[in-house]
């Protein structure tokens, strides 16, 4: 993260790209649609600016905090989507291996 800003009607928050992917990005803002209403907009080539608005929305009066828990978030959504893409040939095994003993379909015994 590059770095936050806070201005009188909220904050901002520069994400890098290349370090957080979109849909890490995406979950994390998902997870905070009760607090507060996320914009995801593209910056730069490799960067997005995140505005956090408060206006309306049960922030706790504590938005310094809603911001920290989001970058949070964001670091666990970021190592939830790596380790799905580290441990997705191992799934597909166990789940090869699982559906090769059921039958998907009943068979015909005419």
């Amino acid at each position: 993260m590059n770095g936050i800003l806070r201005d009188p009607n909220g904050y901002s928050l520069s994400i890098n790209t290349s370090v957080y992917s979109i849909e890490a990005i995406k979950k994390a803002a998902y997870k905070f649609a009760d607090r507060t209403s996320v914009v995801i907009n593209p910056s730069y080539e490799s960067t997005v600016t995140i505005v956090f608005n408060f206006v309306g929305r049960n922030a706790g009066g504590n938005s310094d905090q809603v911001v920290s828990d989001f970058c949070n978030e964001l670091l666990d959504q970021d190592l939830r989507e790596r380790i799905k893409r580290e441990t997705e040939p191992l799934r597909n095994l166990l789940l090869a291996h699982a559906f090769s003993r059921t039958p998907l379909a009943e068979k015909d015994e005419s």
